[in-house]
């Protein structure tokens, strides 16, 4: 692992995450932009260059590029310099180093497991969360989902058209509301690129799967 993040920690950056604390109407104001353009800050050459699957990552004002060892599908770790997420099948599931870490497996029964392309109209889930520095343990996160329509979202440069998931969570013990969305490739379900809420105290975090097991973005 040291060898695999020493490869690659010259295309990694992290920029003005612990200026996310605070939840500004700038960083608010940066989500429509992040989502649909313009272009991330972080170029289609240094995507390029690393030879491993790349996950970029907007948190309020804040971008990164990420890396991950494996084959950037199913249970995929992603580095930054002091930064990792664990993502499974596209959702976030775990943070280290970010403002507030979150810890929220997928369920036995999730719709991620079998992919988002398939889930049905108001199919519903409950999965249990964590915030170990919070010492908040096992509140329930209900979602149901809704299917929307095939869409282009831009992104390394090219047009992807990606079948939009909208998933809706609560969790009455925080008082926390929110719609996460995913942008699936249809045929496969592969989450490309998402919005996911996972703390009511931050912003969105927005993550886009630019580059799978090290091909070309």
């Amino acid at each position: 692992m040291k060898t695999f993040l020493q490869r690659v920690a010259l295309g990694v950056a992290f920029v003005g995450l612990a200026g996310c604390n605070s939840l500004t109407g700038d960083a608010l104001d940066t989500l429509n932009v992040a989502v649909f353009g313009p272009e991330s800050q972080i170029s289609i050459a240094q995507v390029a260059a690393i030879d491993a699957p790349v996950l970029l990552a907007n948190l309020g004002v804040a971008e990164a590029l990420l890396v991950s060892p494996g084959r950037g599908v199913g249970l995929s770790e992603w580095h930054g310099r002091t930064e990792m997420l664990l993502t499974h099948h596209g959702r976030l599931v775990q943070t280290a180093g970010l403002p507030v870490d979150v810890i929220a497996p997928l369920a036995a029964d999730d719709p991620f497991m079998t992919g988002l392309h398939a889930v049905a109209d108001g199919h519903e889930i409950t999965r249990l969360v964590d915030y170990p520095a919070q010492y908040r343990t096992g509140l329930p996160q209900h979602a149901r989902y809704k299917r929307g329509k095939v869409e282009s979202i831009n992104f390394m440069g090219r047009d992807h058209q990606l079948l939009r998931v909208d998933e809706y969570i609560r969790m009455p013990e925080l008082n926390f509301r929110a719609r996460n969305q995913y942008w699936v490739e249809p045929d496969t379900g592969l989450v490309r690129r998402s919005v996911q809420h996972f703390s009511p105290e931050l912003p969105p975090l927005i993550l886009t799967l630019a580059k799978v097991e090290g091909g070309a973005p």
